[in-house]
């Protein structure tokens, strides 16, 4: 409100010109509701948590490796990330050698293996090696080779199932000791990709490609 003279008189509420003129000065209008302020402060860091939420709980999956079940492809007290999202929406299966996390009601916990036997193969040990229905698997990923023992000589994978072992085939509790050897389909959770190791004191250090 203005006097005849086209003074603002005091105390009275801002009209067009006067906000237009605050505008254009870069401040804000007086009548900025609290929660569009709570909006412009911290906005972007909700909206930040709420993509590195998604990102972990959908996309992505982190899980850290304590054993030396995975030696030397994973040093003990590694971190390894993988992807998540295949096996979040369906139930695919994964192709041999690739390493995969799933639940494991024996041991509790989840656990980080390689994929050796696929449905409805069978999988089986002569000599320090592997056979898959009868033909001997190249593995260039294991640390040292022909040194695969297991208590029982052949295992058939049912449909649905997967047979895993660790990279390090005298310290790995896996499907060659498992009660229930094989792996459902269904378990798995995720694919993993990178594995990053810090600590002082590990077969390597770094970050390395394992997908």
């Amino acid at each position: 409100m203005r006097d005849k003279g086209g003074k603002r008189l005091a105390g009275a509420a801002p009209d067009g010109a006067a906000i237009a003129e605050q505008a254009a000065a870069g401040g804000a209008p007086a009548g900025k509701s609290r929660w569009r302020r709570l909006w412009d402060d911290w906005g972007y860091l909700v909206v930040t948590a709420a993509v590195m939420l998604f990102l972990l709980r959908v996309l992505l999956q982190l899980i850290y490796v304590p054993t030396a079940s995975m030696e030397t492809t994973i040093p003990t007290r590694s971190l390894v990330v993988g992807w998540r999202l295949p096996y979040a929406v369906a139930d695919p299966v994964p192709r041999r050698g690739a390493i995969v996390t799933f639940w494991n009601d024996e041991e509790g916990e989840v656990l980080v293996k390689r994929v050796v036997g696929l449905p409805g193969e069978t999988v089986s040990f002569e000599g320090g090696f592997v056979y898959i229905n009868g033909e001997k698997l190249d593995e260039d990923y294991l640390p040292v080779s022909g040194i695969t023992q297991s208590e029982k000589d052949t295992f058939q994978v049912p449909e649905g199932c997967i047979f895993v072992m660790g990279d390090n085939r005298t310290g790995s509790h896996d499907s060659r000791y498992l009660r229930e050897p094989y792996i459902p389909v269904s378990q798995v959770q995720g694919r993993m990709l990178l594995a990053i190791s810090i600590g002082s004191g590990q077969s390597w250090q770094g970050v390395r490609w394992i997908g």
